[in-house]
């Protein structure tokens, strides 16, 4: 079966790098639990300073960047924006990553 995967770019505000790990060392139960539901089966998030970089892999297609988060995800973007550079409407504000190279077990691939 297909692996989908994405990655992207966001940064921190100024200073609150503790405050962010603290809350992806909590996070909430229902949040993992509706990525689950998604289809995510891998989320995985590497910081550098106040870059953070985000994976994540399905084995469904993403959905569009139009898709209506849900009530779970704009409180935990809420909760996020004092943190993150964030849009209008409290988004974090993501830079996509182009896919270059992959080895895993099964292939390698572009």
């Amino acid at each position: 079966m297909t692996d989908y995967r994405q990655a992207w770019r966001m940064r921190l505000r100024g200073g609150s790098e503790a405050a962010y790990d603290r809350a992806h060392a909590q996070v909430w139960p229902e949040l993992i639990a509706e990525m689950r539901a998604a289809g995510v089966e891998t989320f995985a998030i590497y910081r550098y300073g106040p870059e953070v970089f985000a994976f994540q892999q399905r084995k469904t297609p993403f959905p569009g960047v139009d898709i209506e988060p849900t009530q779970t995800m704009l409180r935990w973007w809420r909760m996020m924006e004092p943190l993150m550079i964030s849009d209008n409407e409290g988004r974090p504000v993501r830079d996509m990553l182009s896919e270059v190279f992959v080895l895993d077990r099964e292939r390698t691939h572009r």
